[in-house]
Formats: C-alpha cells, sequence, structure tokens
C-alpha cells in the first residue's frame, strides 16, 4: 500500500501456510485448483525462475 510517497508493508511471509487446510491453499480451491495443481504450479513458476 502506497500512501503519499510512503510504502507501508503489512507482512512479508515467505513461509505461507501450505498445509490443506491454510489459507493460501484455500483460495486456490476457491479458484478450481486443486491442492495437487497448485503445488505443481508453485514447482513449475520456481524452475522458470532460476
Amino acid at each position: 500500500m502506497i500512501k503519499g510517497e510512503e510504502v507501508y508493508v503489512l507482512e512479508v511471509n515467505t513461509l505461507s501456510g501450505m498445509t490443506k487446510n491454510s489459507l493460501f491453499p484455500k483460495s486456490a480451491k476457491a479458484a478450481g485448483m486443486s491442492f495437487k495443481s497448485l503445488l505443481d504450479k508453485i514447482i513449475e513458476l520456481s524452475g522458470k525462475q532460476f
């Protein structure tokens, strides 16, 4: 979020919950993505980075 010329960061969480009951996988499920597909996509995208 930016207010004026200042940047405010609420949280940087590099270890977000990754169990089937965590919010990130639940969000993916709500978007129609299975837990396995979510993990496959994360692995695919990380391979493209490096």
